[in-house]
C-alpha cells in the first residue's frame, strides 16, 4: 500500500475493480455507496474504512470530521486494526494533524500497537518511519523498542541503537513527562553501559554482539554519557584502553579523540588534555597510527595550550616542542595541509612558552624566538590568503620591541633581492594590514598625565609608534598607514604588468589595501562602536566627508573585485547606516544567501530593515520571501528535514546534531524577525495580515519562558583588529544585535496590536451576544494582564538595555504602559472612581512619546563638525569645510528612530480607539449605560489620542519636507563638497586636504564621485518615496 503522503493510497488488490476504479478517480459518492454496500455484505472493518475515508474528502464538516472520530474509537477500544485502515485514516486526516489533531494522540499509537503486534514484519520498519516524521517520539520509542527485541539476535545492529536513541531523544524531549524523563535517561545509559562493557570485556565482537563496533556507534554512547551520566563516568571511561580515545585512535578513529577534547577543554580538564594530545601525537610517530592522521591544527593548539597549564608546564611544553621537531623532520612526506600546520603549532608552541624560557638572558633585543617564528612563518605562506589571520592573533601579543623589530627590520627584509613585483605588493598589502592591526593594540600606546604644566591634556595617550599625543586609536598612525596604503595602490594600478599578473594570486592586493584604506578612514571620521549608550545621529558623532570618503573608496574598489564577499557585506552595513537602503539591497542580492545559511546571514541585512526603509517591501518579489521559504521547508513539519534519511544510514552523531540544530533555529531570533519585520511593513501600508502572530506555525511553541537563539554568523566580515578591541560589525550597525530580550519584546508588541486590531468576520453574526460580550471582555482582560506583565518583565531584566537603541526602548515602554492603561480602562466599573494609576500611566506615555519626538526632530540640520576636527600632529588638521546637507536631510540616516516615533503614536492611537470602541459596544448591547467605560477614562484616551495625532501630523509634514528637499537640484554638488570640501578650501591657503586628494585619486578622480555621488541620492529618494506612502493614521 502506498505511503498517504504520495498521493491517495491504493487500496488492497482484494478491493473489486469498480471500488477500486471509484476510489482512484475521486467519485467519492459512488465509494461511499459500494464500500457501504461491501461493508454489510462482507463484515469486513476495511470497507468501513473506506467509506469514512471517502466520506471525509466531501465538504461537510461532520463528513470531514467522521474519520477523526473513527480513529478515537480505534485508539480507545485498544483493538489493533490492520495497517491499511490506518494508512486510509492517515490519508484522510491528512490536514489536521499539527494543527488540531496531535498525531501522537491519535494515528502514532495505532501504529505503534500493530508495529508491537507485528515486530517481524518489514511494515513495522515504515510505521517507525512514519511516526519520525511527525516527529511522535513516544510511538517511534514505542516501535523502536519492539523492533529491537524482534531482531536481538540477529546481524542486523539497527535496530539497537534506534532504539537507544529513540529513547535518549525522548528523554530530552518535551513530549516525555517529567515522571518519566528520568526513567527513560536512566534507561538509554544502562543499554550503552551494557554494550560498552560487553565490548571491553570481548576480545572479539561479532555483529550478533549488543556491544559497540562502529565509530557512531561508540560516539553516540559518550554523547550519551556526556548528557546524562556523570564527569567522573565519561573521564573514566575515556582512559579505558578498548574504548577510550586512544583505544579508538588506535583503530583509525579519530572523530571521539576530537570530540572528547573539546568536552575536556570546556571542563577545565587541561592534564587530561595535555595526556591524551601526547598519546595522541606520539602514535603517529611510533607507527600507532599514519603519522598524520592527528596532525589537526586544534590538537595541536590544545596541546600547546594545555602543556602551559598543566603543573610542570616548562616541561610539559619542552615535550610539546621534541614531538613537534620530530614531526618537523619527517614533514616532507606530508601533504602541504599538514606541512602548514606544523608551522601554526610551532608558532603556538613558542608563544605559549613562559617569558623566562623565551629569554632566559634577558636582552633587552626585539629578535626574540616569537618574532622568529612569526617571521619564518610568513617566509613561507604570506603570500598565502590566509596569511594574515594566521598570524594577527600572535603579532596582537607581541611586545612592542618586538613589534618595531618585526615591523622594521624582519618584514622589510624578507624578500632580500627577490624582484618579483607581485609578491612584493602582496607583503607590502600583509604590512599595511598588520600596520593597521597594531593600532588597535594596547602595547602601542603609553598613558600620560592628564595634566602637563597646569593644562589639560585632550588626548590620554602617547602613541609609542610615532610619539604622538593619541587616543585610541591613535589618529597620526592611521593617516600615515593610510597614505602609504594609497600610495602602494597606486603604484600596482599604474604598472599594467603587475595588473596582469594578479589573477595568479591567492588575492588582490588592491582588495587588502583598500580594506586597509576604508577601514582607517572610519576611525578617523571619528565612528566607533554603535552600542546603546553612545549610539547617536551619524552626523553627529562623525566627520561627514571623511565617513563618506571610506564609503566611495570602497564602492570603487568593489567595481574591482566584485566577487569579494567581504568588500560587499562591509558596505551593505555601510549603505544601511548611510540611509541608502535601495542601494543596499542591489548590493545585497548578488551575495545569493542560499538556504542553508539564510537564518546566520540574514540579520545582516533584514534586521530593523522595515524600520529603516519601508518601501522595500513594495518590489516585484516579496522582500521576505526567501526566509519564508528557507522556514516553510525546514520547519513546515514538526520533525528536523531528513531525520529518516539519518536514521537509515546509521548516523547517530548525524542524528543528534541535526535534532540540536532544528531546536535552535525553531528557537532562533531571525524567526522572529522576520515575522515581525514584514508584519510591521504590513501594516505601514495598510495590508491585510493573514494570521495572528501568536497563530502562526513559526511560533506554535514560543512562549516567555522560551530563550530564544542568536545564530548571526558574522565572520564573513572582513575583521583587520585585534582581540583587545571590538570587531569591525560593531561599527557598522544600526543598533544592538538580535537577542533574546528584543526577539520577545517585539513578539509581545505584535501580540498587543494583534488584539487591537482584531476585526471578527463580517459575516460573524453570534445567537448569544451577552455571553459572546462576556467571553470577549474576559479574553481581552487576561492578555491584556499577560501582555502588561510580560513587557514589563523583559523590559526590566538586567540585560535589556544593552540590548536595544534608545527608540526601541521607548516604543516597548509606551506599549508596555499602554497595555497597563487599558487594562485599568477597561475593568473599572463606571460607578466606581478611576484609579490614580491611569493618570499616572497617561501621563508617561505622554513623557514617552515627547522624548521620542524631541530626539527626532531635534536633529542638527548639518553634519558636525566639531567632532571632526582631530589633530595628529601639530601641522595638518583633517576637517571638513563647506559641505552642509539642507534642512531636514540629516534624518536620512536616523528613519529607524522615526519609525519607533510613528510606531509608538499609532499604537496609542489604536489603544483610545479600542477603548472607544469597547464602549461603544457596551453601549449598543446594554441601554441603560451602566456597563460602558468610565467617562474619566474616556477623556484620558481622548487626550492621548490627540496628542498622538498631533505626532502623526508632524511626522507626514516631515516626510513631506524630505521630499521637497531632495526633489531640489544641486545634490551631487553638496555631496562631493560634504566628501571633499568645497570652496571654502581653496580661499582657506589654497591648499586641499591631503587625505581628500589621495581619496580622489585612488577612485580615479571626481568623475567617478560624481557617479557614485548620483547612486546615494537616487538611493535616499526611493527611501523617501516609500514612506510617502506609509500611513500615517
Amino acid at each position: 500500500m502506498a505511503p498517504y503522503r504520495y498521493g491517495p493510497p491504493a487500496l488492497k488488490s482484494s478491493v473489486d475493480v469498480q471500488l477500486q476504479t471509484a476510489f482512484s478517480d475521486g467519485n467519492w459518492h459512488t465509494v461511499i455507496r459500494l464500500a457501504t454496500k461491501r461493508a454489510s455484505t462482507l463484515k469486513d472493518p476495511y470497507y468501513e474504512a473506506i467509506k469514512v475515508c471517502a466520506e471525509s474528502q466531501l465538504d461537510g464538516t461532520a463528513e470531514k470530521c467522521g474519520a477523526l472520530v473513527a480513529i478515537d474509537e480505534l485508539v480507545k477500544n485498544k483493538k489493533t486494526p490492520d495497517l491499511d485502515t490506518i494508512e486510509l485514516y492517515e490519508w484522510a486526516c491528512r490536514d489536521f494533524f499539527d494543527y488540531d489533531v496531535e498525531y501522537a494522540d491519535t494515528l502514532g499509537p495505532l501504529r505503534a500497537r500493530w508495529a508491537k503486534a507485528n515486530p517481524s514484519s518489514p511494515l513495522a520498519m515504515q510505521c517507525l518511519q512514519a511516526c519520525l516524521e511527525r516527529w511522535d517520539l513516544v510511538s517511534a520509542q514505542q516501535i523502536a523498542t519492539s523492533l529491537d527485541k524482534a531482531h536481538a539476535n540477529t546481524a542486523d545492529r539497527r535496530y539497537m541503537f534506534w532504539n537507544i536513541i529513540l529513547t535518549y531523544l525522548l528523554s530530552i524531549s518535551p513530549q516525555c513527562t517529567d515522571a518519566s524523563r528520568k526513567v527513560y535517561s536512566l534507561l538509554a545509559v544502562r543499554q550503552l553501559e551494557r554494550a560498552a562493557d560487553l565490548t571491553e570485556n570481548s576480545e572479539k565482537l561479532e555483529p550478533t554482539d549488543r556491544g559497540l563496533l562502529t565509530e557512531e556507534e561508540v560516539c553516540l554512547y559518550y554523547r550519551v554519557l556526556r548528557s546524562h551520566g556523570t564527569k567522573e563516568d565519561f573521564i573514566s571511561r575515556v582512559k579505558s584502553p578498548k574504548l577510550g580515545a586512544i583505544g579508538q585512535l588506535k583503530e583509525g578513529k579519530k572523530l571521539l579523540l576530537c570530540e572528547t577534547l573539546d568536552t575536556l577543554e570546556t571542563w577545565g580538564e587541561w592534564d587530561l588534555i595535555y595526556q591524551l594530545c601526547r598519546e595522541a601525537l606520539s602514535l603517529g610517530l611510533d607507527g600507532g597510527t599514519t603519522p598524520f592522521l592527528v596532525c589537526d591544527l586544534q590538537i595541536w593548539r590544545k596541546f600547546a595550550a594545555a602543556a602551559s597549564k598543566v603543573a610542570d608546564s616548562e616541561s610539559a611544553l619542552g615535550e610539546v616542542q621534541t614531538i613537534l621537531n620530530k614531526y618537523i623532520e619527517i614533514k616532507d612526506t606530508a601533504s602541504a595541509m599538514y606541512k602548514k600546520n606544523l608551522s601554526l603549532a610551532l608558532l603556538e608552541a613558542t608563544f605559549r612558552l613562559p617569558a623566562a624560557a623565551l629569554n632566559p638572558n634577558r636582552d633587552k633585543t626585539g629578535l626574540s624566538p616569537r618574532v622568529v617564528q612569526i617571521g619564518l612563518f610568513l617566509d613561507q605562506y604570506f603570500e598565502r590568503l590566509s596569511a594574515f589571520d594566521d598570524v594577527k592573533g600572535y603579532v596582537a601579543e607581541l611586545g612592542f620591541d618586538e613589534i618595531k623589530t618585526l615591523m622594521e627590520d624582519v618584514l622589510p627584509k624578507m624578500l632580500g633581492e627577490d624582484v618579483d613585483k607581485a609578491r612584493k605588493a602582496v607583503l607590502n598589502a600583509l604590512e599595511s594590514r598588520l600596520r593597521y592591526l597594531l593600532t588597535t593594540c594596547p602595547q602601542t600606546l603609553s598613558p600620560q598625565p592628564s595634566v602637563v604644566d597646569g593644562e589639560t591634556q585632550d588626548k590620554p595617550f602617547q602613541c609609542r609608534l610615532c610619539d604622538n599625543p593619541a587616543s585610541i586609536p591613535c589618529e597620526s598612525c592611521l593617516k600615515k598607514i593610510l597614505l602609504d596604503a594609497s600610495k602602494a595602490y597606486k603604484e600596482i594600478r599604474g604598472d599594467k604588468e603587475l595588473v596582469d599578473s594578479i589573477p595568479r594570486l591567492d588575492k588582490d592586493p588592491r582588495l587588502d589595501l583598500a580594506l586597509v584604506m576604508g577601514t582607517s578612514l572610519l576611525k578617523l571620521s571619528g565612528l566607533r562602536p554603535r552600542t546603546t549608550d553612545v549610539i547617536r545621529p551619524l552626523w553627529q558623532t562623525v566627520d561627514a566627508g571623511l565617513f563618506l570618503q571610506a564609503v566611495l573608496l570602497l564602492d570603487a574598489q568593489l567595481k574591482e573585485t566584485p566577487g569579494d564577499t567581504e568588500l560587499r557585506l562591509l558596505l551593505v552595513q555601510l549603505y544601511l547606516l548611510l540611509g541608502c537602503a535601495s542601494y543596499a539591497y542591489q548590493l545585497w542580492t548578488p551575495l545569493d544567501v542560499k538556504r542553508t545559511i539564510q537564518d546566520a546571514l540574514s540579520p545582516l541585512f533584514f534586521d530593523r530593515i522595515s524600520s529603516l526603509s519601508p518601501g522595500l517591501f513594495h518590489g516585484t518579489r516579496p522582500l521576505m520571501e526567501p526566509l519564508r521559504s528557507f522556514y516553510s521547508h525546514n520547519l513546515g513539519d514538526r520533525s528536523p528535514v531528513r531525520i529518516w534519511d539519518a536514521f537509515s544510514a546509521g548516523s547517530y552523531t548525524s542524528i543528534l546534531d541535526i535534532v540540536r540544530y532544528d531546536g535552535n533555529l525553531r528557537r532562533s531570533c531571525t524567526v522572529m524577525m522576520t515575522l515581525v519585520e514584514e508584519r510591521r511593513a504590513t501594516r505601514c501600508y495598510g495590508g491585510k495580515i493573514d494570521v495572528e502572530i501568536e497563530e502562526h506555525f513559526l511560533t506554535e511553541n514560543i512562549d516567555d519562558n522560551t530563550t530564544l537563539v542568536n545564530n548571526t554568523d558574522y565572520g564573513p566580515f572582513p575583521n583587520l583588529e585585534s582581540t583587545h578591541g571590538p570587531p569591525v560589525h560593531e561599527y557598522l550597525r544600526l543598533g544592538p544585535g538580535l537577542s533574546n530580550e528584543r526577539s520577545h519584546l517585539a513578539f509581545l508588541s505584535e501580540q498587543y496590536l494583534d488584539l487591537l486590531l482584531y476585526k471578527p468576520p463580517k459575516d460573524y453574526r453570534p445567537s448569544k451576544q451577552t455571553e459572546v460580550a462576556l467571553r470577549d471582555r474576559e479574553y481581552t482582560l487576561e492578555t491584556l494582564s499577560r501582555l502588561s506583565n510580560s513587557l514589563t518583565d523583559f523590559l526590566h531584566q538586567p540585560t535589556t538595555p544593552s540590548r536595544l537603541t534608545v527608540a526601541e526602548t521607548t516604543y516597548y515602554t509606551v506599549l508596555s504602559l499602554l497595555a497597563a492603561a487599558l487594562l485599568i480602562a477597561l475593568s473599572t466599573p463606571r460607578s466606581d472612581p478611576v484609579p490614580k494609576t491611569l493618570s499616572l500611566l497617561t501621563g508617561s506615555i505622554k513623557s514617552a512619546i515627547a522624548s521620542l519626538r524631541t530626539d527626532f526632530f531635534s536633529l542638527p540640520s548639518s553634519p558636525s563638525t566639531a567632532a571632526s576636527k582631530m589633530t595628529p600632529d601639530k601641522t595638518t588638521t583633517i576637517t571638513r569645510k563647506g559641505g552642509r546637507l539642507p534642512g531636514v536631510s540629516p534624518s536620512l540616516t536616523e528613519m529607524p528612530t522615526f519609525a519607533a516615533l510613528r510606531d509608538a503614536a499609532l499604537a496609542v492611537r489604536h489603544s483610545a480607539a479600542f477603548v472607544v470602541a469597547a464602549h461603544d459596544r457596551e453601549l449598543a448591547r446594554d441601554r441603560s449605560g451602566r456597563s460602558g467605560v468610565h467617562r474619566d477614562v474616556l477623556a484620558e484616551m481622548r487626550a492621548l489620542d490627540a496628542a498622538a495625532g498631533k505626532v502623526l501630523g508632524e511626522a507626514k509634514g516631515h516626510v513631506q519636507r524630505l521630499k521637497e528637499v531632495l526633489s531640489e537640484g544641486g545634490w551631487l554638488d553638496r555631496i562631493l563638497e560634504l566628501a571633499f570640501g568645497g570652496a571654502e578650501n581653496e580661499e582657506e591657503g589654497g591648499r586641499e586636504d591631503e587625505v581628500a586628494r589621495t581619496v580622489e585619486e585612488v577612485i580615479g578622480g571626481r568623475g567617478a564621485a560624481e557617479e557614485w555621488a548620483g547612486r546615494v541620492v537616487e538611493s535616499w529618494r526611493e527611501g523617501v518615496k516609500g514612506w510617502g506612502m506609509v500611513k500615517m493614521e
